[in-house]
Parts: C-alpha cells; sequence; structure tokens
C-alpha cells in the first residue's frame, strides 16, 4: 500500500542553549534565507519560536537599547514570516527562566528541562509564552491559535505534569519525543533510546509520552523522525558547513565524534543529532559504519536526505494507512551552507507521494480524523 506522506518541515527557531549566539546572523537571516529556499519550490515550513528568549529581550530591553532592538526585530520578522505563509509555532527552553544580563552576555541559570520544574511554574511559564506568541500574530490572523509544541532539549518524557498542561492550554500535538535520544549531562538526562512508537501519532500515557495509552487522551505525540544513516560523505559535508558556520554565526565550532556504545553524550551536539554510537554486529567487532541520526536538516547531507526518505517511504507503506505525518527537524542556528536543503526541496516539490503541510494544517487533520492514532489496542 502507497500511504500519502504529509511532511512537516519543523524548525527551531533560537539562539544557542547557553544564550549565545549572533541573532541576525544565525536567526533573521538565516529564517529569511530558509523561506527563499522553500517558497522557491512552493513549500511551508513550521517554525518553533523559542518565547522565552524573546520576554526575556522585551523584559531586559526596557534597560537596554540593543536587546529592545533585537526583539523588535525578532517581532517583525516573525510576523513577515506568518504573513509568506509559513506557520509558527510553540517553542520552549526554560534555562531562560532565571537569566542575567551582564557585559553584553546571557548567563542563563534556569534548569534546562522543563520537568524539573514544579507543575505551577511550568504551566505560567507554557501560557505565558502561548499567550505572547498568539498576542503577536492574532492581529494579522484571527483564527491563528498555537496548536503544536516542541520542548526544548526534547525534554517531555517521564513528567507528570507537562502533557496536562499543554492539553489545557489547547496545545493539539507534541513533537518532542524522537527515538534514539540519550541525555545524561549536567544540563538535562533523558533516555529515548526505547519508545513504544518511534514513527505514528499516538495518544500518549500522560505521565510518559515514550508510552502509548491505552485510550484516546485530550493530546496527542507525533514524534520526530530518525533512521539509520550511514556515515558516506559526512566528512566532506561537516568540513564544509562548519567553515561556513564559524563565519556565519561568529562562535566556536561544534565538534562531532564518535562515541562508544552505551557511553553518555551530552552538550549542544546531541540536541541537533550529530551524534555516532558503535553497533556491535555479534562477531566480536564494532563499527560506526551507521549510526541513528535525528531527521535534522541542518545537520544531514543530501546523501542522508535522500536515505532519511527512503526510511520515511518503507515505514509508510509498512503502516498500511493511508495518509502518514511525518515531523522533521531543522534548526536554522546551524545553516551555513543551503545547498542539501535546496537540492532536498527541489526533490520534495516534485515527489507525487509527499505533500508539505504545517503544523496547523497537521492538528486540523487531526481534529478531522484523518489520521490513525496509536492506542496499545491497535
Amino acid at each position: 500500500m502507497n500511504a500519502k506522506i504529509h511532511l512537516i518541515l519543523a524548525d527551531d527557531w533560537e539562539l544557542l542553549g547557553t544564550g549565545s549566539g549572533n541573532m541576525r546572523a544565525i536567526q533573521f537571516e538565516t529564517m529569511r534565507r530558509l523561506c527563499q529556499v522553500y517558497e522557491a519550490h512552493g513549500l511551508r515550513a513550521s517554525f518553533n519560536a523559542e518565547i522565552m528568549q524573546q520576554l526575556v529581550h522585551l523584559r531586559f530591553g526596557r534597560d537596554h537599547d540593543e536587546l529592545r532592538q533585537l526583539a523588535q526585530e525578532w517581532e517583525e520578522i516573525v510576523r513577515e514570516t506568518y504573513t509568506r505563509g509559513h506557520d509558527i509555532q510553540l517553542h520552549v527552553h526554560p534555562q531562560w527562566s532565571d537569566a542575567a544580563y551582564e557585559n553584553g552576555s546571557w548567563k542563563l541559570r534556569g534548569a534546562w528541562s522543563i520537568l524539573e520544574y514544579e507543575a505551577e511554574r511550568a504551566r505560567r511559564m507554557l501560557e505565558e509564552a502561548k499567550d505572547y506568541l498568539e498576542g503577536l500574530l492574532r492581529p494579522l490572523d484571527p483564527d491563528y491559535r498555537c496548536v503544536s509544541f516542541r520542548s526544548g532539549s526534547w525534554c517531555i518524557a517521564p513528567g507528570k505534569h507537562v502533557l496536562r498542561a499543554l492539553a489545557e492550554l489547547g496545545i493539539v500535538f507534541d513533537m518532542s519525543i524522537v527515538q534514539g535520544i540519550f541525555y545524561d549531562s549536567p544540563h538535562v538526562q533523558l533516555d529515548y533510546r526505547e519508545i513504544d512508537e518511534p514513527f505514528l501519532p499516538y495518544y500518549p500515557d500522560m505521565t510518559d509520552a515514550r508510552r502509548v495509552a491505552a485510550a484516546p487522551q485530550p493530546i496527542v505525540c507525533m514524534p520526530t523522525h530518525s533512521f539509520d544513516a550511514s556515515l558516506t560523505g559526512l566528512g566532506l559535508r561537516f568540513a564544509a558547513r562548519a567553515v561556513q558556520r564559524r563565519v556565519a554565526a561568529a562562535r566556536p565550532l561544534t565538534r562531532r565524534y564518535v562515541a562508544p556504545r552505551d557511553t553518555p553524550i551530552a552538550g549542544a551536539d546531541f540536541e541537533r543529532g550529530a551524534y555516532v554510537r558503535e553497533e556491535s554486529l555479534g562477531s566480536g567487532r564494532s563499527v560506526a559504519e551507521r549510526k541513528k541520526r535525528i531527521s535534522d536538516l541542518g545537520g544531514l547531507s543530501f546523501f542522508q536526505m535522500r536515505e532519511m526518505l527512503q526510511d520515511i517511504r518503507r515505514r509508510a507503506r509498512n503502516a498500511r494507512q493511508s495518509v502518514v505525518p511525518v515531523v522533521l527537524e531543522n534548526h536554522t542556528k546551524d545553516l551555513g551552507d543551503f545547498g542539501p536543503i535546496e537540492l532536498f526541496a527541489r526533490e520534495v516539490a516534485k515527489a507525487p507521494d509527499i505533500d508539505v503541510i504545517t503544523a496547523t494544517e497537521a492538528a486540523r487533520n487531526l481534529a478531522e480524523s484523518a489520521y490513525r492514532v496509536r492506542t496499545t489496542s491497535d
């Protein structure tokens, strides 16, 4: 059975997790360029705008003109992007909740995982961020609302209260689960190596989104795609991209490396999907010829993007459903070489089995039961 694939081109639009980075270079310029690439092929992105960063810039901007100007430019480009037909949805990094601005640099002192906050404080953060974004965009579109969420550093499970808070705030689906993530760092600890459903939409256990619930719940999980990618061609791709990122972002290079099996991996590399694990072949040897990668377009070669699409098509056929939604990832802050994404956009646009939709359209399709949402009885 050949399924129609509904592809959601999600993008986490943010500074680095530490609050560092040239906002105009790694957010504003790259967002405009990415929109141009997609629009040239009739595609629309769904930008997950990191709102805590913006709220803090607005607050400190009362006393710092440079921050006020950045916050104003942030609002202008968000409105501009939305009016061009792209979607803007909710992304929250709670480490901004206790920020200090000293000598032109940010010090983010809040916990990185929203799971570490008490239920009421977490809900207040989510509600404030959602209210701000809806207040910004509803003058342009009275029907606009936040319908999807990606948690900062992917932190959504296990958690006693976050899914419930999102559902009560009207969030239709979460996209924070991705198979293969394992964090063990000073900032974040989570383990998504074993999840019940890595591909299809499902109703989650409301205290552990890694698990499929036995019955419908007030929110849906739509996993972000990941796949086993070969390392072919990675070296040249990374070398070119690393140089361009240094020029564009004026920040230190990110190191990629091979980690032994079961070795904890931490830091920004992991959040971007830049991780490798040796896999045992059962013969006393270990190789690093393939690795589990988040489908993060900013970190993939075009060869790997094609591998990703092959994996999506294979799993969509095996799902035996007429329409299958698939969430991809991107980090605008990582983009320097747009060549692979341009080739990817061209290929996706001409693919008869793929329609690119926005997160808002996916939420509408869920409401209209256009997708089959799994429970444990399936």
